[in-house]
Parts: structure tokens; C-alpha cells; sequence
């Protein structure tokens, strides 16, 4: 076999070989996945002790409405419960976060200061009715700390729990007011806590929304996104205005924000890890482009070693990284790889060029953190990046039709 064909047959097998790797790389991601899920597990433990997410629905002032019927020559009443929505409904929520601790998992919760603030103005047609109540939904009652109490109409009415995820006190509204038409004010200030969002339902003919809080990373969520907010290191701010006009059924749309632990060490590792095989591609050709420089011969078992050890780098970062932040968890991974990797080079080739795949191996981990970092230019950057490798390796290749022509005694042996 001359030494085209040898050549054609080593990269025919290289190309195998590198496909063999997406194995062990789909093994480690398999790992990632089940370490994050392990975490959810463990997040949703906590939300289960502590409390879940809260969606706030309300007030609302719900009326048993006597309705008459005849029946068999006799006038018969029914009672039927209307609901009657706040012409004014006010939010003022501030949230503060702290950080629980499950086994080696961190999970953010939060303790909130909510106060509710705005009117019901009691149709005409409920003037005569007698029973009245006034409901609140949460998504977790267990959340609520201290007692609950309505102030309507400068009287306070303590809240009782009537049902799961509803609290509901009785009300005897001013028939003065009612029947003059006036507005019955009503506020009230509750403490609760909860985990993952805060979500309203806009029960209002207007509502007006007013959230902060000291995560620096929310993800606003719903049917509507806030008409003013600021975010930054110390946290966010947020404001909405939600009219009836476009708000739609209450029951069935909702706004508000998700507290979210910025990216996960899992999330990170995931993503670190589909570039595993285009860093393993581009090793696997900077060796071989070395052999047909130097003239030393690096054998597929060699490359399998290579190849294995590259993809071992996502095992050390995983494992790194559920004790050390991401950063330091990459730098201690990437350069125990890149040392072990140069002495194996080092021990193959007994050659300069060693050191300089050592340092390729290097500089492909430091752009593959960078690409991490570019979130929205992680394309286009590593497109740029991949092209300029392209050019070097044509490069130092330009010359590999001339050296196939030397004598065969000059060729590139294949073990």
C-alpha cells in the first residue's frame, strides 16, 4: 500500500474513531442529566417543607344572590354566588431570597411583604342580598405567615382558610354606601413565603402591579410583561398596569416573574459538553496534521487514549462543579487534562511539536469557556473560529502532495 492510500485509510479510521467518541460523551451527558434532575428532586423537597410557588388571585367579593322561581304555583328562592371584581386592585410585593441547602444542592426560596390595596363598588341589582364574603387565592397556603386580615371599608375581617389555596372572610358592607353607590375601600398586609415565582391574576377592572426584589436574575413570565423594569446586580424592579379591556378572563391569565438561581452548573456542563466532539475533532486533526509535518507517527490507539481523555474532562468538570463554581470547577479540569495530555504527547512524539499540542488542547478550552460566556455571538464566533483553524490547517498541509511523492522510506508509517 503506498503512502496516499495509508494516508486515506488512517483518516477513513480517524473519522470512525471520532464518531465512536459521541459514546462516552453521551454517557457524561446522561450523567448531567441525571445530577440535574437529582437536583430538582431535591428543590422540590424543600418547596414541599417550606412552600410552593405563589400565584395570588383577588380579591374577590363573592355574594349569595337571591333569585325567586315559581315551582308548582309556589315562589321559591335560590341562592346564587356572584362574584363581584375590584374596580381598583393594588399590588406592592417586595421579595426577599435566600438560599436553603438539600444534601450538596443549593435552592432558592423567598419571604415576601405583599400588600393589597383598592375598591369594590357593589352593583345595584346585590343591594337587597344579605351574605357576603370576601375570597383571596393563593398557590400555597402554607406560605402564609402570621395571621390575614382585611380592612373593607375601615373594619377588619380576619381571613380563615375555606378551601385549598383560598382564604375567605365574611364582610357586612355599609348598605348606606352600597346604596348611594360609593366605593368600599379595603386593604390589607400579609407575609408570605414561597419558591420558583410570584404570579397575579389582574382581578382589577385596573390592576396595578409594583414588585422587587433582590434577585438579580428574574425571568418575567405570563400574559404580560412589565411596563417598566430595572435590573442589575442587586436586583430588579418591576411595574404593571393591567386593564379589563385586555386582560381577558382573570381566572385564566396571569403576569409576574420567576426567581431564578441564574444558570445552573448543570445547564453550564450541558453546554460545555456539545462542544466535546468538535474539541476531540480538532485534536484528533492537529495530531495528525503533526505527523505529516514531523514525520512521527501517532497510532489509533494512541488517538483512542486521546480521545478518552478529552471526553473524561466533562466527568471532572461535572464532578468539580457541585463543590466549586463553574469557573474554577473549568480551570482545575482543563488543566489537569491539558498536563496530562502534554506528557502523553511528550512520551509519543519526543519532539517539540508536542508542546504544541499541549497548547492547542489549551487554547481550544479557553475558546470553548469563551463561547460559554457569548450567549448571543456563540455562533458567529465559533464559526469565526473554526474557519481560522481551517486556514491553519491548510497551511501547514499546503505541502502534503510534495512529501506523498518523496520515496516511500520518507512516508508515514501506520501501526
Amino acid at each position: 500500500m503506498n503512502a496516499s492510500s495509508r494516508l486515506f485509510v488512517k483518516i477513513g479510521l480517524m473519522a470512525v474513531l471520532t464518531l465512536l467518541m459521541l459514546i462516552p460523551l453521551a454517557m457524561i451527558k446522561n450523567q448531567i442529566r441525571d445530577r440535574q434532575e437529582a437536583m430538582d428532586a431535591s428543590g422540590a423537597e424543600v418547596a414541599a417543607s417550606w412552600a410552593g410557588a405563589q400565584t395570588f388571585g383577588g380579591p374577590v367579593l363573592k355574594i349569595y344572590h337571591a333569585v325567586p322561581f315559581e315551582d308548582k304555583g309556589k315562589t321559591l328562592v335560590d341562592y346564587q354566588k356572584k362574584e363581584v371584581y375590584p374596580v381598583q386592585l393594588r399590588y406592592e410585593i417586595a421579595a426577599e431570597t435566600q438560599t436553603l441547602h438539600r444534601s450538596i444542592y443549593e435552592i432558592m426560596v423567598y419571604r415576601s411583604t405583599v400588600r393589597l390595596s383598592g375598591s369594590f363598588r357593589i352593583p345595584e341589582q346585590y343591594l337587597d342580598d344579605k351574605d357576603f364574603s370576601v375570597e383571596l387565592d393563593l398557590g400555597d397556603l402554607r406560605g402564609i405567615e402570621g395571621d390575614a386580615v382585611l380592612t373593607l371599608d375601615g373594619k377588619p375581617y380576619p381571613f380563615v382558610g375555606s378551601g385549598e389555596g383560598t382564604i375567605a372572610c365574611e364582610v357586612s358592607p355599609d348598605r348606606a354606601k352600597m346604596k348611594a353607590g360609593e366605593s368600599l375601600p379595603f386593604e390589607m398586609t400579609l407575609k408570605i413565603k414561597g419558591s420558583e415565582s410570584i404570579m397575579i391574576h389582574p382581578y382589577g377592572d385596573v390592576t396595578e402591579v409594583t414588585l422587587t426584589s433582590d434577585c438579580p436574575t428574574p425571568s418575567f413570565a405570563g400574559d404580560f410583561l412589565p411596563d417598566e423594569r430595572t435590573v442589575d446586580e442587586n436586583g430588579f424592579t418591576a411595574h404593571w398596569c393591567i386593564s379589563r379591556i385586555n386582560r381577558g378572563d382573570p381566572a385564566t391569565s396571569s403576569f409576574g416573574v420567576r426567581l431564578l438561581k441564574g444558570v445552573t452548573r448543570y445547564q453550564q456542563t450541558t453546554r460545555s459538553a456539545k462542544y466535546g466532539i468538535l474539541i476531540i475533532l480538532l485534536v484528533f486533526i492537529a495530531g495528525l496534521t503533526v505527523e505529516f509535518v514531523t514525520r512521527r507517527e501517532i497510532n489509533l490507539v494512541q488517538y483512542v487514549v486521546i480521545g478518552l481523555s478529552l471526553a473524561l474532562f466533562y466527568a471532572l468538570l461535572l464532578s468539580f462543579s457541585e463543590f466549586l463554581t463553574f469557573g474554577r470547577a473549568y480551570v482545575l479540569a482543563a488543566g489537569m487534562t491539558t498536563a496530562a495530555l502534554t506528557g502523553y504527547f511528550r512520551g509519543i512524539l519526543k519532539h517539540a511539536s508536542a508542546w504544541i499540542l499541549g497548547g492547542l488542547v489549551a487554547v481550544a478550552y479557553i475558546l470553548s469557556y469563551i463561547l460559554l460566556q457569548m450567549e448571543s455571538y456563540a455562533l458567529i464566533s465559533g464559526t469565526l473560529i473554526l474557519f481560522a483553524i481551517l486556514c491553519a490547517i491548510m497551511w501547514f498541509t499546503r505541502n502534503l502532495t510534495r512529501q506523498e511523492e518523496e520515496p516511500a522510506s520518507q512516508g508515514i508509517k501506520i501501526s
